[in-house]
């Protein structure tokens, strides 16, 4: 009766020094489920008959806040070694290194791990791509702070540290399998009107981004101290801002998806003349042999847009071939109609004011102090041409 008094009388004291008893709880509670979980999968793999391979590992040591080689280290690396595979680590020293290791290799290794985020990714896709011959397959560990290509793969959402065990574990277990899938590859390649300047294409796995939407998410870091907030707060304290580029303008020239003829690899001079309502029309075709001509597939269709913001995607269409999606929005303007609209901008799910699917887009900036993003990296804005390369790479999956 008197314990009771006394925590009657102390509540607060009391309840204060509970916070930290109860976040040590949580953490030896985390910390025994994933020892049990990982103990579960090192049994599995320990019994399974795996092959031998010869693995490499482009480690980015700065990515989610210098987290990514502990993790791997702990919960990665003993399971490569425990499923008979031969790992040897390189670790980036810098933005566009993973790109210069892949494409600098004097030779391929059975597979590559990709330990890292969006931009660590694009950047070893684009030095396999570069070195012209057939890439070895890849895996990708979702170990950046924006990881969205490997986990789109994934059923688990790292929503907390198991969850995040798991989808490494998940990452890994499809090398262990040895199941794999072709993936598609978007091609960026710079158009210069200078013949004599030769620029090396980049490749993407996931999305284009130009606008007004990505610079606001690209500056919610300097919001760190509102917390999971940040995001909303950039967009709050920019609704009224001139620094912003509201407006873009373009020039698109754009060719008609294609599920994949002999125009596709052997471009014509000729360009077949076609009226605006026919090139948007849907087509069905059902040939896809290498002999296959679609007439339509290098016609172009050319305007002007201007928009605040431009997402280019590959999706897979009704006819169950792949193509380029471009969704352009217009609807945004500063002040406190952008405010009332800073849920939507946030999770960016404003509705597009036009959307065009394309095999090939080509984009003409009429600005040139601006940037652009693939993959989450971050470009100058120059003329470019997006296409789409279906079945370019192999991933463990």
């Amino acid at each position: 009766m008197l314990n009771w008094q006394n925590v009657r009388m102390h509540w607060k004291k009391v309840a204060l020094a509970s916070l930290p008893i109860a976040y040590g709880l949580n953490a030896l509670k985390s910390s025994y489920e994933i020892s049990k979980y990982m103990r579960t999968i090192c049994n599995e793999v320990k019994n399974s008959s795996g092959s031998s391979k010869n693995v490499l590992v482009i480690l980015n040591p700065v990515a989610d806040k210098k987290n990514s080689e502990k993790m791997f280290r702990k919960f990665c690396e003993p399971l490569l070694h425990l499923s008979g595979f031969t790992v040897d680590i390189k670790k980036t020293k810098h933005v566009g290194h993973a790109k210069t290791l892949v494409e600098s290799l004097n030779s391929l290794p059975d597979v590559i791990i990709v330990a890292g985020g969006d931009g660590t990714s694009s950047e070893v896709v684009t030095g396999l791509l570069r070195r012209g011959v057939p890439p070895c397959p890849i895996v990708l560990l979702p170990l950046g702070e924006k990881s969205n290509i490997a986990l789109r793969y994934l059923q688990h959402v790292p929503n907390s540290k198991l969850e995040t065990v798991k989808c490494l574990i998940s990452s890994l277990q499809p090398l262990i399998e040895d199941r794999t899938q072709f993936c598609n590859v978007v091609k960026y390649d710079i158009i210069d009107s200078d013949a004599h300047e030769v620029h090396k294409p980049i490749y993407g796995l996931q999305n284009f981004s130009w606008g007004l939407l990505r610079d606001i998410e690209a500056k919610q870091n300097k919001y760190w101290y509102f917390g999971y907030l940040r995001h909303h707060a950039a967009a709050l304290f920019n609704a009224f801002s001139d620094k912003l580029q509201w407006n873009i303008k373009a020039k698109i020239v754009l060719t008609p998806p294609c599920p994949g003829c002999s125009n596709c690899k052997m471009p014509t001079n000729q360009k077949p003349k076609i009226s605006f309502a026919s090139f948007y029309a849907t087509r069905s075709i059902s040939e896809k042999s290498a002999n296959f001509i679609n007439e339509f597939c290098n016609a172009e269709k050319s305007e002007y847009v201007e928009m605040n913001q431009i997402d280019i995607s590959c999706n897979k269409n009704s006819d169950s071939f792949f193509e380029l999606k471009t969704d352009l929005v217009k609807s945004l303007t500063p002040g406190f109609n952008f405010i009332d609209k800073i849920s939507s901008v946030v999770h960016r799910s404003i509705e597009p004011a036009i959307s065009l699917k394309s095999r090939t887009i080509k984009l003409y900036p009429s600005i040139q102090a601006s940037t652009y993003y693939i993959d989450g990296e971050e470009y100058d804005v120059r003329p470019i041409k997006i296409s789409l390369i279906p079945n370019a790479i192999k991933l463990f999956c």
